[in-house]
């Protein structure tokens, strides 16, 4: 990925989410992280809050897939409205994401 393809989608998320009530907050993206999963949760996130304004079982269904897939590579959006702060971050516990795909594959 580009790095001016990377900027477009952090900007894009942040006009799209960051208005409105959320219009005072700002990104925070844990800088260990690899910038192409980033985008990715940015561009899942963007897509789950456009997909909110159709039918329930369309959201659901694409929310339940972003989360599948951030769970997947290992990322977390969290917001803190004390802190004002949207941040990504690498999850908690990758042993428990290990368990999650092995149920998912194996049943």
């Amino acid at each position: 990925m580009k790095i001016e393809d990377y900027d477009k989608v952090v900007e894009y998320w942040s006009q799209y989410i960051l208005c409105g009530p959320l219009s005072e907050y700002k990104l925070e993206i844990d800088p260990e992280l690899e910038d192409h999963f980033v985008a990715i949760a940015l561009f899942l996130d963007t897509k789950t809050v456009r997909a909110s304004g159709e039918t329930e079982e369309f959201y659901e269904g694409y929310r339940q897939a972003a989360t599948d897939i951030l769970n997947f590579i290992g990322l977390e959006l969290g917001q803190d409205d004390e802190k004002k702060v949207v941040t990504i971050y690498k999850s908690t516990s990758p042993a428990d994401i290990q368990e999650e795909l092995k149920q998912h594959i194996w049943g």
